[in-house]
């Protein structure tokens, strides 16, 4: 964002340059398409001949500063201001805001400068400034001026023609382009565009002729789909115009008017290193709010996504609880029918299974006798059903000790 605010601005400066240039056109050239046959007297005095020019400060009232210094010519009335318009529509930097007007001693002829404004548009019909504001799909200077200025300016202009362009305004209009684009963020389309219209109307009573030119700065950018914001794909398009000159006569006079060149307004230096440096904090102050935006989005999915895996390993491991469970009972189930039916087997075959306490190990033996005794090397039993003998001492005293087997169940 802060490059796009700079490329905007080297735009502005670069519309101003061609802005400059447009009332130089040759007499004929500028008055081929919109002029009647008749041409009103000339005034006694040809305000449009003025030998000298005076400077005009134009204060910016936020700053409290001189922002611009306009040139007029010698002894014509003079109004300034900087204007921040705010809203859908206004103005994209502070300096498009330069209006002023310079009127000539005979109360009709002028020369102006309009503020600036700015709209945009999108592949999903939303505005490319604001999705708050309202679609304007124009990309082109003359649409600009056709469409939005003249009908609100002008609503009874006649006459209404669009000046074809000199061989040198258009070469200074394709380099103006190739700067811009060559200036222009990775991934951002620069493009400028100028147009200039000759019109006439009734002023006062009077019939007059003016020239309105306009230049406009666009971008466009491809937006890529946000699937976790559920997001398609946009390409968005933002424009903006410094603003609107015009130059206006008496019928038959304008293009005296249009041939006499004035200076271009000056910006002042101190007053734009400081304005540069306000958005250069209202960028990092904007910047700062995003991140902190984007980290919680990023921290709410990770957490949303935390969560889900936890109960996907909880619900894994309740599975797995559950299919040990199943076959522990499985196993526990067929091993006491295994047991049952080997001890079914054992009695049918009158056997039965002991064990020696001494070493652990299974001994089978007849099951129809209640006591059964071993010998101390492992060899011999002594079976037997009265509990109170004791083989120790009785049988093979001098060999064998003798240990009584626990019967297996």
């Amino acid at each position: 964002m802060e490059n796009h605010l700079a490329v905007l601005s080297r735009i502005a400066f670069l519309s101003a340059l061609v802005l400059t240039g447009c009332f130089s056109q040759s007499r004929s050239a500028a008055s081929a398409a919109s002029r009647t046959d008749a041409a009103s007297p000339k005034s006694t005095t040809d305000v449009e001949n003025w030998s000298s020019t005076v400077s005009k400060p134009v204060t910016d009232p936020v700053m409290n500063m001189t922002a611009y210094t306009v040139h007029i010519p010698a002894g014509w009335k003079f109004t300034g201001m900087l204007e921040r318009i705010p809203g859908c529509h206004g103005t994209l930097v502070p300096a498009d805001g330069l209006a002023f007007t310079a009127l000539a001693p005979d109360g009709v002829t002028a020369i102006e400068k309009l503020p600036g404004t700015s709209w945009g548009w999108s592949t999903d019909s939303t505005s490319g400034l604001n999705p708050k504001c309202g679609s304007v799909k124009i990309n082109t200077a003359a649409e600009y001026l056709l469409d939005i200025a003249i009908p609100n300016l002008r609503p009874d202009a006649r006459n209404i023609a669009v000046v074809p362009f000199t061989p040198e305004m258009k070469e200074g209009l394709a380099r103006s382009n190739q700067q811009a684009q060559a200036q222009a963020p990775q991934g951002m389309k620069a493009m400028i565009d100028a147009a200039r219209v000759r019109l006439q109307y009734t002023l006062k009573g009077r019939p007059v002729e003016e020239i309105l030119w306009a230049t406009i700065r666009c971008s466009e950018i491809d937006m890529p789909a946000y699937q976790m914001l559920h997001r398609a794909a946009v390409q968005r398009h933002t424009c903006s115009s410094p603003g609107i000159a015009i130059r206006r006569a008496p019928q038959g006079r304008l293009d005296p008017l249009i041939g006499k060149p004035l200076p271009p307004p000056e910006i002042e230096s101190q007053w734009d290193q400081e304005i540069q440096q306000k958005m250069r904090q209202q960028f990092a102050s904007w910047q700062k709010q995003n991140d902190d935006i984007f980290r919680a989005i990023q921290n709410h999915f990770k957490e949303v996504n935390d969560n889900m895996i936890e109960q996907g390993k909880n619900f894994q491991a309740q599975q797995k609880s559950s299919f040990d469970n199943a076959m522990a009972r499985d196993r526990a189930t067929q091993g006491a029918i295994d047991h049952a039916a080997q001890m079914q087997v054992r009695d049918s075959l009158n056997r039965q299974d002991f064990i020696d306490p001494n070493t652990g190990r299974k001994i089978e033996t007849s099951n129809q006798f209640t006591h059964n005794w071993i010998s101390s090397d492992g060899q011999s039993v002594v079976l037997n059903s009265d509990p109170t003998l004791d083989p120790n001492g009785l049988i093979d005293p001098v060999r064998q000790s003798w240990t009584e087997l626990i019967p297996v169940n």
